[in-house]
């Protein structure tokens, strides 16, 4: 079905009937900028002068990437090969403030992602080698094989902390403090912050919790489900891996509501967001991220669902299930630059401009600064209202 609506779409210029909705005045423009743009000052003034020329209205700019940091950090280490004096995040604040362009600064910030190269950080000041009780730990990792450099506890993307460990938790709002407090950025945005899977976290702390609440270690079932099933039932198993999905689940939102909480007692202009995983059921089930509870609640201004498919008939649908599970004014739609044609970013971009979405978010930064062809096709057919379906 899906199918047969973008053919229509394409053919009469027109949006599926039920991706209709009122167009809001404006849209917000967001643009994803990745952290190796603040290596130098001249990066910086690049893509502050780009974003103006293009009418981008806010950036998200990461300053946090792997347990380091883009700005003078009181907790964590200076990323690999910044200069030693040069704080980006603060030349770029200073930089946008003198352009006198109205641009919104986020601060973009790597929650529970902590390293990804299989080489160790340099730095002792990292966390990996501080707190490594804090990493996560997959189900069948075995504590009692030497593992250097943490291969046994990592994902496909890398090494991530427990997002259920209070310390983590605490420590990570002192980090959020010390950038808020210093720096007066727009908007705070969360990525990473979710777990690394379904898989994950059996960390000593999280399965002690977990089994002073429902009397029993999350190994028992999640290890060998076989075994499980003829001891307790088809319907313990369900019961108890449902306990665990919600526990797990319940813990990350209740860090989200403490956050926001802070930040808002603190800081109450601050756009609070987050890039969160677009298909509502693998967010659910497989990383424990309940981001439309966030939304519904207050707890974020805005999601930013990373609908980062090429295909436009799963971009719909994707998008369709969105505008159902709740307010569409607080979600920009994340749209990915790297793994499709110009003509499909353009396609993406006109269907969101006429949805009650409050805007898109582009990723990233770095593909559309070098595709001339994405750039008119962006100025002719998005900036020029004209040319708007």
């Amino acid at each position: 079905m899906l199918k047969i609506l973008f053919c229509i779409s394409i053919l009469f210029g027109l949006l599926p009937e039920t991706l209709r909705a009122d167009r809001p005045a404006e849209k917000l423009r967001g643009l994803w900028v990745v952290r190796h743009n603040l290596n130098r000052p001249e990066s910086i003034d690049s893509m502050l002068a780009f974003a103006a020329r293009y009418r981008f209205t806010d950036i998200f700019v990461q300053v946090r990437g792997r347990g380091d940091a883009y700005y003078r950090s009181n907790y964590e280490p200076p990323a690999e090969g910044l200069q030693e004096e040069f704080d980006p995040l603060a030349y770029l604040l200073a930089k946008a403030e003198a352009a006198n362009y109205p641009l919104r600064i986020h601060a973009w910030v790597n929650v529970f992602y902590l390293w990804s190269s299989p080489v160790l950080p340099k730095s002792p000041r990292h966390l990996v080698h501080r707190r490594p009780e804090w990493i996560v730990y997959p189900v069948h990792y075995n504590p009692e094989i030497p593992d250097t450099n943490f291969f046994g506890r990592r994902n496909e993307e890398g090494l991530y902390l427990s997002p259920m460990i209070p310390e983590v938790q605490q420590y990570f709002m002192d980090v959020v403090e010390d950038i808020l407090s210093r720096y007066r950025v727009d908007g705070l945005h969360l990525d990473y912050i979710r777990f690394p899977g379904y898989d994950f976290d059996f960390n000593p702390v999280v399965r002690a919790n977990f089994k002073e609440k429902y009397f029993l270690d999350p190994l028992d079932f999640k290890r060998d489900a076989a075994v499980f099933v003829a001891n307790f039932g088809n319907t313990g198993y369900d019961i108890f891996f449902n306990r665990w999905a919600k526990f797990l689940r319940n813990g990350l939102s209740g860090f989200v509501k403490s956050l926001s909480g802070q930040v808002r007692s603190r800081y109450p202009g601050i756009i609070v967001s987050a890039a969160v995983k677009p298909d509502l059921s693998k967010a659910y089930w497989q990383y424990y991220q309940e981001w439309d509870r966030w939304l519904k609640e207050g707890w974020l201004d805005w999601a930013l669902p990373m609908n980062y498919t090429p295909g436009n008939p799963e971009f719909l649908g994707r998008t369709e299930t969105i505008l159902k599970s709740g307010d569409p004014a607080g979600i920009l739609m994340g749209i990915s630059l790297y793994n499709q044609s110009p003509d499909s970013v353009i396609y993406k971009t006109r269907v969101i401009a006429n949805l009650a979405l409050a805007g898109f978010a582009y990723f990233s930064y770095d593909q559309i600064a070098k595709d001339k062809k994405l750039q008119r096709l962006y100025a002719n057919k998005i900036l020029n209202p004209e040319n708007k379906p």
